[in-house]
């Protein structure tokens, strides 16, 4: 006896069931959805619909034609809905558009005035430019006749100076040495001696004249009494007295020429001080003028942000468009369009027809029992 064959207790694997979706489907899908209807009537027309549908249009209860109705309503109300939603953001696109239109135009305009006050802060800066350039070069006169002034009033203090000094020799060291009559030491006679010496070759006297005049007033005064002493200290005096004359000359003289260094340096500083009050004028109007500018700038600024916020608003307004309008298409795909068509044809699945080869058969058994009828009619 051939062995058992052993067989494994589990059972094959269920063949896997195609899920069939009923046409009406996404119809029943919208019925559930419907927020206004209440529940029982919503579940009342998910089942009394397909029973509606598997109907032709012409052959339909007057009952099954009010249920339809009904619900063709609320896909018209809903498609009316999604309809004035597109509206509404296209009204808020075209509403967002002219507010951007408007605040460029006030861009724009903001622009052009706030471009124009600043060509002219421009002009009025070459203005300024140019009276700073006036004001700076009558400064700078006025600086030169003060600078003269200065240097004529240190030659005039020079000149007093050295004609203090100068009487000062004459007076207190020369009067005292010709006299004799110093009472100071053989040190201090030599010393006072050098400075006139010095003194002398300074006034661009002969070397033998400083030499002889030392010379001279070293001596006693007996001594002195000699053609070539006397003759000595002559030429000498009159070099000091020439020196002296022309010190007091030169002093005298300088007198016009601080008169006219004076009224010199008062003009430029009267010039002066007109070309600078020109220049703060024309400089605090510049400073208005751009005070001007910078608010109307500010402003232009302003207005620019606002029509870039307005503008960012577009983007997002159109694309709520596109969403509206991809909400009603597909809206009408799935639900208008399919139950207009279920609405018009019957979803009753159509009778199955005879197979062509069948039909034969028939048409031959049926042609053969007529013949036989025929012949046994004959017999």
């Amino acid at each position: 006896m051939a062995p058992l064959k052993r067989t494994s207790g589990a059972e094959a694997p269920a063949a896997k069931k195609t899920k069939i979706v009923a046409p009406e489907a996404p119809i029943l899908d919208f019925i559930g959805k419907c927020a206004d209807v209440p529940k029982q009537c919503k579940e009342l027309l998910q089942v009394s619909v397909p029973i509606c549908f598997e109907v032709v249009e012409s052959d339909r209860h007057p009952f099954q034609v009010e249920v339809l109705d009904r619900v063709a309503k609320l896909v018209a109300g809903v498609e009316s809905t999604k309809r004035a939603a597109l509206s509404e953001a296209e009204g808020a696109l075209a509403a967002i558009t002219a507010e951007k239109e408007k605040a460029a135009a006030v861009t724009s305009e903001e622009k052009a005035t706030t471009d124009a006050k600043k060509a002219e802060c421009d002009e009025k800066g070459k203005v300024v430019d140019a009276a700073r350039e006036v004001s700076n070069a009558a400064l700078k006169v006025l600086k030169d006749a003060q600078k003269t002034e200065a240097d004529f009033n240190k030659k005039k203090s020079g000149l007093l100076k050295e004609q203090e000094s100068f009487g000062k020799l004459m007076n207190e060291v020369f009067e005292q040495l010709k006299a004799n009559d110093h009472k100071s030491n053989w040190r201090q006679r030599n010393k006072h001696i050098a400075e006139l010496q010095n003194k002398l070759s300074e006034l661009g006297a002969q070397d033998s004249l400083a030499d002889g005049l030392a010379t001279t007033l070293k001596m006693t005064p007996e001594k002195r009494a000699g053609t070539f002493a006397k003759a000595t200290i002559q030429f000498a005096q009159e070099i000091f007295d020439k020196q002296t004359a022309k010190i007091a000359q030169d002093i005298s003289a300088l007198d016009a020429e601080e008169a006219s260094l004076k009224a010199a340096v008062a003009q430029e500083e009267a010039t002066s001080a007109d070309k600078k009050a020109a220049l703060e004028v024309v400089d605090k109007e510049f400073d208005a003028m751009q005070d001007i500018w910078m608010g109307l700038d500010k402003t232009r600024a302003e207005a620019a942000k606002t029509e870039k916020q307005v503008e960012s608003q577009l983007p997002r307004a159109q694309k709520n468009i596109d969403k509206a309008k991809a909400d009603l298409e597909k809206f009408n795909t799935c639900i208008v369009t399919l139950f207009a068509h279920l609405k018009e044809f019957s979803t009753a699945p159509a009778e199955a027809e005879p197979e062509p080869e069948e039909e034969d058969k028939m048409e031959n058994v049926e042609g053969g029992k007529a013949d036989e009828a025929d012949e046994a009619m004959q017999d």
